[in-house]
């Protein structure tokens, strides 16, 4: 059986901070490729992109590994997207199933529906934001985990919105083909 790494989010916009943990995952836990998955309604935030831009700027940003797929999954923007229901409707056995979170989202996870659920259905990996620390992340995240290696990620798409918007962006931010989607589609 595949080993699958599930990273979900808004992808609002995506950049090489999900690209950077995608990679330390394959390669420190021999998965056999990584699904990322723009969430469709994404209930804990509010006036997020639409998903068919979120969809795409994600496509962009993977369109260069082969270890990289996207789904749609939770492309319905009418109803709410749980992590739950996502992974259950992927049908994956639990011991070749890695879901993949940043450790701001992980110490979140108990707000999350069903979140005590979770642990039925999958294995978690989690990468260090730079603020965060591994006894933080123990101490708010209640399940079992392996942690990714490498230097802590220190990008967010909240930072590189507000970037955008004060037009203070740089060249390592995002890729040119997003910045250009960005542009042509009027977004931020």
């Amino acid at each position: 059986m595949n080993k699958i790494g599930v990273l979900g989010g808004t992808f609002d916009p995506p950049h090489g901070a999900h690209l950077e943990i995608a990679r330390r995952s394959i390669s420190q836990f021999g998965l056999n490729k990584v699904i990322f998955i723009p969430s469709g309604n994404p209930w804990q935030k509010k006036d997020s992109t639409s998903f068919l831009h979120r969809f795409e700027m994600t496509k962009i940003l993977i369109n260069e590994s082969e270890f990289f797929e996207i789904s749609d999954i939770e492309k319905s923007e009418e109803n709410p997207s749980y992590t739950y229901e996502t992974l259950l409707r992927l049908d994956h056995p639990k011991k070749d199933l890695y879901f993949i979170l940043g450790s701001d989202t992980a110490m979140n996870i108990k707000t999350w529906k069903n979140h005590s659920k979770l642990p039925e259905l999958t294995n978690f990996l989690v990468a260090l934001r730079r603020e965060d620390s591994n006894k933080t992340l123990e101490e708010y995240f209640p399940f079992e985990y392996s942690l990714i290696d490498g230097e802590k990620v220190d990008l967010s798409s909240s930072t590189i919105r507000n970037k955008l918007k004060r037009n203070e962006f740089n060249d390592d931010d995002l890729s040119k083909e997003i910045l250009n989607y960005i542009k042509d589609n009027n977004l931020y």
